[in-house]
């Protein structure tokens, strides 16, 4: 597939059901040779829901190749789940590819339109909470690895991921 079969448009609240259920093919599909079937079972159920601020800000995107929907993500100009937020950093949010296009360029491409859109918007560097097994995705698009984290999901579950940074400007 070339980038030129993949159209990129925003999301919108009717896409949820159908993001949705290819963000849990996904994660079920890769985090299971990364994190224990423990942890899944009690992240998995907090992970799979868009934040609603999110899909409805018009930089969550979905990905087509012709009808058939391949990936979602998107960038946010505050940190998952912060009210306080570090001037001119954005946040790299929610991101899955289906499984039958994996590997071809779709969050690649995705990701790309972030970035491009968070430049325009003043944004001088993006931060990310990469899970285990996207740290490599991440790191051969310009991000750095700058710790090792557990990023909180719920009120009693710590996810391992890896916070990381690509700067912008």
């Amino acid at each position: 597939m070339g980038k030129m079969d993949l159209s990129i448009r925003a999301a919108e609240e009717t896409d949820r059901a159908i993001l949705e259920a290819l963000i849990a093919d996904c994660y079920a599909t890769v985090y299971p040779n990364w994190y224990d079937n423990e942890l899944l079972g009690d992240a998995l159920p907090a992970m799979l829901k868009i934040d609603t601020k999110l899909l409805n800000s018009g930089r969550y995107f979905v990905a087509s190749v012709g009808e058939e929907i391949a990936g979602c993500g998107g960038w946010s100009a505050g940190a998952p789940g912060k009210e306080l937020n570090e001037p001119a950093v954005g946040h790299i949010r929610h991101f899955a590819t289906s499984t039958g296009h994996m590997g071809k360029g779709v969050g690649g491409t995705i990701l790309e339109r972030c970035i491009i859109e968070a430049a325009n918007a003043g944004v001088a560097k993006l931060k990310c909470f990469a899970s285990l097994p996207a740290e490599g995705f991440y790191a051969r698009h310009g991000f750095s690895k700058l710790d090792t984290v557990n990023v909180m999901l719920g009120e009693t579950v710590y996810f391992p991921a890896v916070l990381m940074e690509r700067p912008l400007v």
